[in-house]
């Protein structure tokens, strides 16, 4: 069973929401980052959700959801999986909010759902496209249960089953990816596969296949979602020490690649960021 579970309160402009959080089991541990679930009725907002290096089985409890891009809006209504995301994707809640997920280390879930995640690079995809009937079976005991300890019980039991359907990670990719992170992607890519005494173009193709993309472009997401927890943890910040530190060139470099990801900058973050400092609050319209 998932450990305690944690439950926070919080109040902004859109109105009051209950976030709940526990932590997967010794099987899934390293799999699972966590379990959570937000609920609240809520006036219509818009928020940008900043990409936090993991991906997420998302299951909707609530009133529908919509994705808003260039393109269009799409409406989400019962279950999706967002992949690993470089770049903020906006959310359009216009009835409240009642979301219940398994965020997942994006190694974890090829374990879990196999190699097809790799197409789900800076997408979300409906969850019935990915693994059939079983996420309507999800949804149906998520909806039938009382309490989130229940839903998280549902949750892990349901991806604690699917451990042996899916791909193991090659040792080469999960010693890259490992690198990678302990460092925050602040090393030089170009040297990373002889570090690992394999070929540029291999090291290329297996994180293509597996992670759906290149070492260069993880090693930016995970420099940029070590930027986002320091400026989570600060109240005031020392921008050029903060630059050094996270690998980019200078302090304008720093900006323009949160520009790039977030389509905001350092300080509008700290302006407009939700309570959790997951998103940037958008008004409706």
């Amino acid at each position: 069973m998932p450990g305690p579970v944690h439950t926070l309160e919080y109040e902004s402009s859109p109105g009051r929401w209950r976030f709940s959080s526990a932590t997967p089991d010794g099987r899934l541990s390293g799999i699972v980052q966590e379990f959570w679930e937000v609920e609240g009725r809520l006036s219509p907002f818009r928020e940008r959700v900043l990409p936090n290096g993991c991906t997420e089985l998302m299951v909707n409890l609530g009133p529908p959801h919509q994705v808003v891009t260039h393109t269009g809006t799409t409406v989400w209504e019962r279950a999706w999986y967002s992949g690993l995301h470089e770049r903020a994707i906006v959310i359009e809640s216009l009835q409240g909010t009642h979301l219940v997920s398994a965020r997942l280390h994006p190694l974890g879930a090829l374990r879990l759902f196999g190699l097809s995640i790799a197409g789900t690079v800076n997408a979300v995809t409906d969850l019935e496209m990915l693994l059939g009937p079983p996420a309507r079976e999800l949804r149906t005991l998520l909806l039938g249960a009382e309490s989130a300890e229940e839903r998280f019980g549902h949750l892990e039991r349901f991806l604690d089953a699917r451990l042996s359907r899916g791909v193991v990670p090659s040792t080469i990719v999960c010693a890259a990816a490992r690198l990678i992170e302990e460092a925050h992607g602040n090393l030089r890519i170009a040297s990373l596969h002889a570090e690992l005494g394999v070929s540029r173009k291999q090291l290329w193709l297996r994180f293509a296949r597996e992670l759906g993309m290149s070492p260069k472009a993880y090693a930016r997401l995970q420099r940029f979602v070590w930027t986002l927890a320091r400026l989570r943890e600060s109240t005031s910040v020392e921008w050029p020490r903060l630059a050094v530190a996270a690998g980019y060139s200078d302090q304008s470099h720093l900006v323009r690649d949160f520009r790039r990801v977030a389509s905001a900058s350092p300080t509008e973050f700290l302006r407009t960021r939700t309570p959790d400092s997951t998103a940037l609050l958008d008004e409706v319209g």
